[in-house]
């Protein structure tokens, strides 16, 4: 069985490209160092951000895209049967790849690295009969990175999401470091908090913590959100608005469309 591994890059420096690109650059050959040498197809995701793939096929979107959303396009560019969707900043170690194939093998729909699923993998299609809603709710940005992944979470779950490891509590408490013994993560010293940074929502901001709410707790968190960042989203819209003209009939480089790809065309058939 094959599997499609995409890596997730979004903008660390914006304002210093040569800075932004060094790090993203760092960061997938230090990922590439860990693939195994058959078997795994390598597209870099970039988000919001340009730099060298290192001769890897590359997904590029001019805006960046959530989590949830870039979980959507994996699923939807994935080459192999399985697809595992990896940030940049973290690393499969050789156990978490012969977890990952041993799982591959007994054909389980879906399953995580860690308990905070940050590497997740999935069998190819999984997400392409997804309601309409939770497709639009994930192309939200302004929802922050995590309550369309609770939501995609919850759909996972049908289909026995999982995670791998047993041992990730102690390893995940060291000061010094986050994961396990399938994967690690390796910030560089000087790697912003991309969501402070960019100031979106943080889900743990509102109690709740391992993505985990009630649905009336999540639709309540949801309108809490909508209502703080209307203006901020008017903002945001008169920046990129002129990528419309500027990106031609798609401002995205992705089978996947999303809610501001059928809002460009919309506007583009007058």
């Amino acid at each position: 069985m094959k599997l499609h591994c995409f890596v997730c890059a979004s903008p660390l420096f914006p304002e210093d490209k040569d800075r932004d690109e060094r790090l993203h650059v760092h960061y997938l050959r230090s990922v590439l160092e860990t693939l195994p040498s058959e078997g795994v197809e390598v597209t870099v995701i970039q988000n919001g951000c340009d730099f060298s793939a290192l001769g890897l096929s590359f997904i590029r979107n001019p805006i960046m895209k959530n989590v949830a959303y870039n979980w959507l396009i994996s699923d939807a560019n994935c080459k192999g049967d399985y697809w595992l969707f990896l940030p940049e900043d973290c690393r499969v170690l050789a156990d978490g790849w012969r977890e990952i194939r041993k799982h591959m093998r007994k054909g389980k729909e879906c399953f995580a690295l860690s308990k905070d699923p940050k590497a997740i993998v999935c069998r190819r299609g999984i997400f392409s009969q997804l309601p309409r809603e939770i497709r639009t709710l994930s192309d939200m940005n302004f929802l922050g990175k995590e309550i369309a992944c609770v939501i995609l979470r919850d759909e996972l779950e049908r289909r026995h999401f999982h995670c791998i490891t047993r041992n990730w509590r102690p390893i995940a408490e060291e000061r010094t470091r986050w994961g396990n013994e399938l994967y690690e993560g390796i910030n560089a010293p000087d790697h912003p908090d991309v969501n402070r940074m960019l100031s979106l929502p943080i889900f743990q901001d509102y109690g709740f913590d391992g993505w985990k709410g009630s649905k009336e707790e999540i639709e309540a968190t949801f309108m809490d959100i909508v209502s703080k960042s209307l203006a901020g989203q008017r903002i945001d819209a008169e920046k990129v608005k002129h990528l419309i003209s500027s990106y031609g009939p798609r401002i995205t480089e992705v089978a996947y469309r999303g809610l501001m790809e059928e809002l460009k065309d919309r506007i583009s058939r007058g």
